[in-house]
């Protein structure tokens, strides 16, 4: 008799450094297992897969928003079609930073019972998050909390005395001090949490959610020679995002591209692109841009995720601008 496979959820809210964790825990799984990612994405043009790839595994991707809406039928298809292609060890599961973890638990547990193995979930935090009354009263942000039963805290490094002090306060009031709490600099995090057991913390909704958007984001065209530039929108829990995907055949100058990121306004930015020097991805979190070199692509993608509405038509042509003629 097969065994279930070990399943992790690993959640939190935008910009926590999801991604960079679970690459670190890919990079230190033990060498004999394969290991598959199924991640979600709030914006339309699917950037973290890409991220993921670098050494081979297994990702499947569900961009365009939450993927549990609809009683949790993206999932079912995205784990349904991973679950077909290749034989793993563990899986794990990154919803987008603007998704319900409590109906993501409900289809796991619903609809994969004796396939998969529901282990430790894992919810990052960033301490600065804790003295924003934008993010402390979010519902969202609150219920990645309420299914923890690992709390990791991330960038720490860049939280004052009065963030951890605001961060152990909330925990404290909320009733989750007693729950373990870790660390992860620089997106280190021991495998070993993982394997500790999932306990259902709170209960599971009674009916599905429902808050907008389409499944997946096949709208999106593919960019093409005729259509080099393609464009998705899409909103939902507060925040607004816009993306683009763009044709390999155009090239970004990297300095002036760098130095626009760096000067946007916005609360989350995330590319990969085809750049005069090489593939590059791109991170912007907190007003500080992240810069990493990547191996292939198989074409740019950028996207620009905010709390309100910006001039999508102008953040285009200034993203324009930045190519080589």
């Amino acid at each position: 008799m097969t065994s279930s496979i070990p399943t992790n959820i690993i959640t939190g809210f935008l910009g926590v450094g999801k991604t960079t964790v679970i690459k670190h825990l890919l990079a230190h799984k033990p060498e004999q297992e394969n290991w598959a990612v199924l991640v979600n994405e709030f914006g339309e043009v699917g950037i973290d897969g890409a991220l993921l790839r670098e050494d081979g595994t297994m990702v499947k991707e569900i961009p365009g928003g939450c993927m549990c809406c609809t009683a949790g039928l993206p999932m079912q298809v995205g784990l349904t079609q991973l679950l077909r292609t290749q034989k793993f060890d563990r899986l794990l599961i990154e919803p987008t930073g603007l998704g319900h973890p409590l109906e993501v638990i409900q289809t796991l547990l619903n609809s994969f019972q004796g396939v998969l193995e529901l282990k430790a979930c894992l919810t990052l935090i960033d301490p600065r998050h804790f003295s924003s009354e934008r993010h402390v009263s979010n519902e969202i942000f609150r219920q990645q909390l309420d299914v923890a039963d690992v709390i990791v805290a991330s960038k720490t490094d860049l939280a004052s005395e009065s963030d951890l002090q605001a961060m152990n306060k909330q925990l404290k009031t909320w009733q989750l001090d007693e729950r373990p709490v870790t660390q992860a600099e620089q997106g280190k995090l021991s495998a070993h949490w993982l394997n500790l057991p999932h306990n259902q913390h709170i209960p599971l909704p009674s009916h599905a959610h429902h808050h907008g958007g389409d499944y997946p984001a096949a709208t999106l065209a593919t960019p093409s020679e005729e259509q080099p530039i393609t464009e998705k929108h899409n909103q939902g829990q507060g925040y607004f995002s816009c993306g683009w995907a763009i044709h390999p055949a155009q090239v970004f100058s990297l300095t002036p591209t760098f130095s626009w990121i760096n000067g946007l306004g916005c609360d989350r930015l995330k590319a990969v692109l085809i750049t005069d020097q090489g593939i590059i991805a791109l991170n912007l979190a907190d007003g500080v841009v992240k810069m990493l070199e990547l191996d292939e692509c198989e074409d740019s993608r950028l996207e620009i995720i905010h709390h309100q509405p910006l001039d999508w038509a102008k953040l285009g042509a200034q993203m324009r601008e930045c190519l080589i003629e």
